[in-house]
């Protein structure tokens, strides 16, 4: 969220300098995502604050909800803007624009007014000025204003001219095949079934919650306007957004759960502007909000907050933070306050999100650090958590090395098992992974790219598939630990054979002997006491964890040798395109002492010259004068390599 300050200080008063201001938002959770910068436009000039925040809040989508929890946090009187406080005109039946909605399930309100007789016209250089700032271009003035009242207020709005619509109607409904709008930048646009349009004559004008038309555009032959506020589904209008992969303004703040109740504060907020910048008269018109919104009361308790913070807050500075915030008090006891959440506070679920309201404003960094007084508390950690942490070692050892992939996947051509996502972010990321061979085996690509030609991975998560019975549905998650080989030198038959005994180490190091392979289809089915463990394929394996730990035993084994394993970094420098396999590869047979080798770090930058590039390698032996063997290492890389030690 964009900040311009002098915008910001239009609702909280303020000496402080941006950067104290900057430091403020820190402490509330908006971080400063950029350094500050400075816009300069003309005589007018004013610092960008830049926000970022990671919590559900679509009151910090607007420069007053920003301003809101500045004002709390450093006690300042937050400065409302000013709305239209007078009635509009009753019009006369033939003056009312119809509003109907054929999509219930995905309008929850949609709010109107008309204006008359208005003077579309440049904007003053003010709101020129702030929008610009923003980071939104100046139209004119009626557009600017619901521009403004977007960012101001967190609501998106339109405004359409009358005269250039085909009926005085506005039918909401879901769109048809084959439908397309013209956007405001000449941009056609063909919808989505999922989508749902506003229209006259059965023609669509503008793609709800995403993007408006130009067909009703507002330009500055315009005269009559209808000004809109809507309230929608807002996974209805995320899911259509990233199938048309329109990515606005409007978007960012209908992702969020907007409160009915803006809608109406919105138009009101804009009739104040439209009426002193462009004149006019001012219609009312259907406000279309079928079944209201029900008020959330809820009750914050002093216990909970002095065990949360531990701390004893005052009472009279827990009701001041709360008044602060826009809770209305109902009732206090000696328990806590019923408070009745604002309206624009969508995201208060349960009684700690209060709470980290309260510690939030009184400031996080005034909590006492204090030594823990009571016992700590029982490991609950699952067993499964701690099984898979050994199987991590036990793979580690193996010379594998881990790697955590992404379960999202494009969706399969045909796998009536496979998940779908319902708002998936792209369409190669649209359904969830079936098995995790399919995330991991790609990552073998990045190894040969470096010429590494011996290699093995491993992952431990989880892969999701689904079930139909009935028309019912269930859906699973399976853990698994997935191993993939890769030897670009050997054939199938010799990577299957260590594919094998990755297998045979595995299951011995849990205890588990006995094991019988099975072949089915494609795969090799691995079975113990007749229950399917896992998969075998020619370069991979699959085995279920939680299988494993059920079938777990201790391995009895007489330690016989011991050894003193030590790791040791040689740091070296080489020509910016070599790769680094062939160079592992010859320390790694140079002597029977060096166990393995890792890749720990790759740098360009200060002290590494131009053209070159410098490596880490971590080198695991049980040598005892390893100094012996580094100037043997270094002996062979100067003269075959031409590589310098740094």
């Amino acid at each position: 969220m964009k900040v311009p300050y002098e915008w910001l200080k239009e609702y909280v008063k303020t000496d402080r300098s941006p950067d104290e201001v900057a430091e403020s938002f820190t402490y509330l959770g908006l971080l400063l995502d950029k350094p500050i910068e400075k816009y300069i436009s003309g005589s007018y000039e004013t610092d960008i604050l830049d926000l970022e925040h990671r919590m559900d809040r679509s009151d910090w989508l607007s420069i007053l909800g920003c301003a809101r929890d500045l004002a709390a946090f450093d006690s300042n009187k937050l400065l409302y803007p000013e709305l239209q406080t007078e009635k509009p005109i009753k019009p006369a039946k033939n003056q009312i624009v119809d509003i109907q909605v054929l999509c219930p399930d995905i309008v929850n309100r949609f709010t109107t007014v008309v204006f008359r007789n208005v003077k579309v016209k440049d904007s003053p250089d003010w709101l020129k000025n702030r929008l610009e700032a923003y980071g939104i271009p100046s139209i004119n003035n009626i557009v600017d204003i619901t521009n403004y009242v977007m960012v101001e207020l967190g609501q998106p709005m339109h405004a359409q001219d009358l005269t250039k619509m085909e009926a005085q109607e506005i039918v909401i409904r879901k769109a048809k095949a084959g439908e397309s709008v013209t956007t405001l930048l000449g941009e056609t646009v063909e919808v989505v079934p999922d989508a749902f349009v506003l229209t006259q004559n059965d023609k669509p004008t503008v793609i709800g919650g995403i993007v408006g038309g130009i067909k009703t555009g507002v330009d500055k032959s315009t005269t009559n306007i209808i000004l809109d506020a809507g309230n929608y589904n807002q996974n209805t209008v995320r899911k259509v957004s990233r199938l048309l992969k329109i990515q606005n303004e409007t978007v960012i703040r209908y992702d969020k759960f907007l409160h009915p109740n803006l809608t109406e504060i919105a138009i009101k907020r804009a009739a104040r502007l439209i009426l002193d910048l462009a004149g006019g008269d001012y219609y009312e018109n259907i406000d279309w909000y079928p079944e209201k919104h029900a008020e959330k009361e809820m009750k914050i308790r002093y216990e909970r907050v002095k065990k949360v913070s531990g701390m004893d807050i005052d009472t009279k500075r827990v009701e001041d933070i709360l008044n602060k915030l826009g809770y209305e008090i109902i009732l206090a006891d000696e328990e806590g306050f019923y408070v009745k959440v604002p309206y624009f506070r969508t995201d208060v679920e349960v009684e700690d999100d209060i709470v980290s309201d309260v510690l939030r404003i009184g400031n996080y960094q005034n909590i006492p650090i204090t030594s823990i007084s009571e016992t700590p508390p029982k490991e609950i950690t699952p067993p499964i958590y701690k099984f898979e942490d050994e199987l991590k070692d036990i793979c580690v050892k193996l010379g594998l090395h881990e790697h955590i992939t992404e379960p999202l996947v494009k969706r399969g051509e045909s796998n009536p098992n496979q998940i779908m996502l319902e708002n998936a972010l792209s369409s190669e990321q649209n359904a969830l992974r079936t098995t995790l061979y399919e995330t991991l085996a790609p990552v073998l690509n990045i190894y040969t790219k470096h010429k590494i030609s011996d290699i093995g991975v491993f992952e431990i998560g989880k892969f999701y598939t689904k079930e139909t019975h009935n028309k019912s549905e269930k859906y699973n998650e399976i853990r698994v630990l997935e191993v993939v080989y890769k030897n670009s030198t050997n054939d199938p038959k010799i990577i299957s054979q260590r594919v094998k005994t990755y297998l045979s180490t595995i299951l011995y190091e849990l205890g588990i002997s006995g094991f019988v392979q099975s072949k089915s289809n494609e795969n090799t089915e691995i079975l113990f006491n007749k229950d399917l463990i896992g998969y075998l394929k020619y370069d991979s394996l699959t085995l279920f964890t939680e299988k494993l730990l059920k079938y777990k035993r201790q391995n009895d084994r007489v330690l016989s040798d011991f050894r003193n394993y030590k790791t040791e970094d040689l740091s070296l420098s080489i020509k910016k395109h070599r790769p680094i396999g062939p160079i592992i590869d010859k320390i790694t047979n140079m002597d029977t002492d060096i166990l393995g080798i890792e890749l720990a770090e790759t740098y360009i930058g200060d002290n590494v010259e131009k053209g070159e590039k410098g490596i880490l390698l971590r080198v695991t032996h049980n040598s005892q004068k390893f100094d012996k063997l580094r100037d043997k290492i270094k002996t062979v890389l100067q003269e075959e390599f031409d590589i310098e030690f740094r």
